[in-house]
């Protein structure tokens, strides 16, 4: 027995199509409700309750008093929902570290290539700061997710640099919400550190000493996050 979709959500994905097959950019209007509910063959409360959802999902953006507009994409609409989500197991926390290591250990390789000076500078800069609040006893999220942007930036990747800020902020926010305590000093050293020696093997263009810093990196947050069920131990 086939199940028919809701009217809405069939509306969902004529709408999709819609944009699709009439090559919408980011920032096109799509038609008016009436039109749009009539050319869909949907009633207009059905059309509302897709466009809804499809908004949520940051697919199409409703513009009070002025319609409905193709939306750029984001990985902003994802990651709002990530605490819904994701946030509920330990399990789904610990396989997002894993596919965060291998995608920035992925990277690595290009960051040590076009890496460039204006850039090594920064993520010194940062790394220091890390250092120096760590010694403070205070945390640094800002200087780390700043430090993670910097990195990549070289290499130009839009999606790719969206992917390893969406990781970032879905782990830190998840974590934050699962830790009880405050991070203690020692880790923060720990991590400061961690970040100093990426730095310093880019400066140096050293590339097995880079990927080492790095998986050291890395090996910190997979002994709070334990590598999924039949992976590999380290990145």
């Amino acid at each position: 027995m086939v199940t028919r979709l809701p009217t809405y959500r069939q509306a969902q994905i004529d709408i999709k199509l819609y944009i699709e097959k009439n090559g919408l950019k980011p920032g096109d209007a799509l038609p008016t409700e009436d039109r749009f509910a009539e050319e869909l063959g949907v009633s207009r409360l059905s059309l509302r309750e897709a466009l809804k959802a499809l908004d949520s999902l940051g697919i199409v953006e409703s513009r009070h008093g002025d319609g409905v507009y193709v939306k750029a994409f984001s990985f902003d609409a994802i990651l709002d929902n990530l605490p819904y989500a994701m946030g509920m197991t330990r399990e789904q926390v610990d396989h997002l570290v894993y596919a965060r290591a291998y995608l920035e250990m992925g990277a690595v390789p290009d960051v040590m290539r076009y890496i460039q000076p204006e850039n090594l500078r920064r993520l010194r800069e940062l790394a220091e700061t890390m250092q120096q609040k760590a010694r403070q006893g205070e945390s640094f999220t800002d200087a780390d997710h700043a430090f993670h942007v910097e990195m990549y930036r070289c290499l130009d990747n839009p999606f790719l640099n969206s992917l390893i800020d969406l990781f970032w902020r879905a782990f830190n926010r998840m974590n934050a919400q699962d830790r009880i305590a405050p991070v203690d000093q020692a880790t923060l050293l720990k991590t400061a550190q961690d970040h100093l020696g990426i730095v310093e093997m880019l400066e140096q263009r050293d590339m097995f000493g880079l990927m080492s810093a790095h998986r050291r990196h890395f090996e910190q947050l997979f002994s709070a996050h334990p590598v999924p069920s039949g992976a590999a131990s380290s990145p």
